[in-house]
């Protein structure tokens, strides 16, 4: 296969992912929303067609398919657009979205701002890779190799927090769905029980204090009478063996 019929296949698969993920954000996430934006669902299906191509390609350099440098083009493509998108794109319209929700900031006054937070965003998430061995003499500070080492320290920082928070919140929140409703008979019930096993350990006391009392009462004898009693008296059940 050339390099245009690979091409071929990989923008149709995309397309594909694209329409899954357009129809997905519609159907599932903002399906009880009314608020309807475009440029958000665009954003979205983007990114989740990007994603699913990567790994696409993986699977591809598993099984065999497409030539190797077709490969190669379309994973560096495709790994270009998702840096935009995750370091340009989607901070800037949120950056964006956040500030033209504020009603005392003028309408003439959203892009400056917008932009000013956005390049001290940039500055950030670039500063950030100073405290940490991800600069090379051989790569240049504004190459696809910074950008995903920056990304993956603080991908894993967030999925850290968010695992986390998660792991406490969920059990606390969702704990009610787990526990048993319980109604008037249950209860009644139980106290049933609960009188059934006083009224035994009542009974169970009394035989335990007679038991007491005959005991002390045979103790209390004087020796040779007692005796005498012990040979004399037969026991239980003698006279129908005799």
């Amino acid at each position: 296969m050339g390099f245009l019929e690979d091409t071929i296949i990989v923008f149709v698969s995309q397309v594909l992912f694209f329409t899954g993920g357009w129809i997905f954000f519609v159907r599932q996430l903002f399906r009880n929303y009314e608020v309807r934006n475009i440029l958000v669902q665009l954003i979205f299906s983007l990114t989740f067609a990007l994603s699913l191509t990567m790994f696409e390609l993986i699977i591809f350099e598993i099984v065999g398919i497409l030539e190797s440098s077709s490969r190669y083009f379309h994973w560096r493509l495709g790994l270009t657009l998702l840096l935009f998108m995750v370091i340009a794109l989607i901070p800037y319209y949120i950056a964006y979205s956040c500030i033209s929700n504020i009603r005392i900031v003028p309408p003439r006054w959203v892009m400056p701002l917008t932009t000013v937070f956005w390049l001290l965003y940039v500055y950030g998430f670039w500063r950030l890779g100073d405290n940490f061995p991800l600069l090379s003499v051989s790569k240049g500070i504004f190459t696809i190799e910074q950008a995903v080492s920056r990304i993956g320290v603080v991908g894993v920082t967030v999925m850290a927090i968010l695992s986390g928070f998660g792991a406490v919140n969920y059990p606390y929140t969702s704990m009610a769905y787990f526990i048993r409703s319980v109604s008037q008979a249950d209860i009644i019930t139980v106290e049933r029980r609960l009188m059934l096993t006083m009224d035994m350990m009542v009974l169970k006391k009394k035989r335990i204090a007679l038991d007491r009392r005959r005991n002390k009462a045979t103790s209390a004898k004087p020796g040779i009478w007692g005796m005498i009693s012990s040979v004399t008296q037969r026991p239980a059940g003698s006279e129908s063996k005799s």
